[in-house]
Parts: C-alpha cells; sequence; structure tokens
C-alpha cells in the first residue's frame, strides 16, 4: 500500500483510535453513582451534615469544606472509596457510623455530585473505586 490509499488507512485508523479514546475518557469522567443517590444525598446531607458543614459544602472555623479547590486539593488523588470510607467511618460528628450504608453511600455521591462528577448508570455501592481527580473537578454543576 503506497500514497494516497496509505494515508487514507492511516487516517481511518487515527480517526478510530482518537474516537475509542474519547468514549474511554467519556466513561471514566462518568461518576460512580446514580441522580437518583445524588438526590437522595442531597437529603441526608441537608438533615445530617449542613448544620456544621454548611448548606453550601464549604464549611466553616475547624470544619473543613466539601466541595471547591480546597476540597480537591485534599482529595483529588484518593479514590471515592476513601471518601466514602471517612465519612461512614466518623460523621456525623459524635454519631460515626450511625447512618445506614446506603445514606453514607448517597451522601458520598451528593458530594461528589457538587465537585463537578456526573453521575452515571452504576450505584456507588457497586461501582469500583475511583480516583476523585478523573470525575470531579471541584465546580459544582448546579443541577439535580
Amino acid at each position: 500500500m503506497t500514497g494516497f490509499p496509505k494515508k487514507l488507512a492511516l487516517s481511518g485508523g487515527l480517526v478510530l483510535l482518537c474516537t475509542a479514546y474519547a468514549l474511554a475518557q467519556t466513561e471514566l469522567a462518568t461518576g460512580p453513582f446514580t441522580g437518583a443517590q445524588a438526590e437522595a444525598g442531597r437529603k441526608v446531607y441537608k438533615t445530617r451534615c449542613a448544620a456544621c458543614h454548611q448548606a453550601n459544602l464549604a464549611g466553616q472555623g475547624d470544619v473543613l469544606p466539601l466541595a471547591g479547590s480546597q476540597f480537591m486539593a485534599g482529595w483529588s488523588n484518593r479514590t471515592t472509596r476513601d471518601l466514602y470510607t471517612l465519612i461512614r467511618s466518623s460523621m456525623p460528628q459524635n454519631a460515626a457510623g450511625s447512618l445506614d450504608e446506603q445514606s453514607y453511600a448517597d451522601v458520598t455521591a451528593f458530594i461528589l455530585h457538587e465537585n463537578g462528577a456526573k453521575a452515571g448508570p452504576m450505584t456507588f455501592l457497586q461501582a469500583p473505586p475511583l480516583r476523585i481527580s478523573l470525575i470531579a473537578n471541584g465546580i459544582a454543576p448546579g443541577d439535580l
């Protein structure tokens, strides 16, 4: 194969490779939670977390923020499972472990969503751990 047919074949191969890469990136960008979980997590957050972490997840005083650049600075290289485990083992303050497993998964989904992660087809407890920087950017999407 020489000349134009070779260039055409190489171009077609490059297009297929780029398409496969884009699809893989789209899949990676999907969060390990459903939209329904993020919405359920919003409700848990309002009743169990917002008093300390604020309604906007900004934190105050010694209470760390759960969204934005400060959150991402501390969590971008950690996994979604790390976040879930920390929340489950230490929150709510003075009542760690007092929520059921699904509520902890839902509030983790909400926090990830509020940091820009997009809902996907898999529930949090079924999904594999993902590095947070692969799915979130610290910018709230403003939907749900």
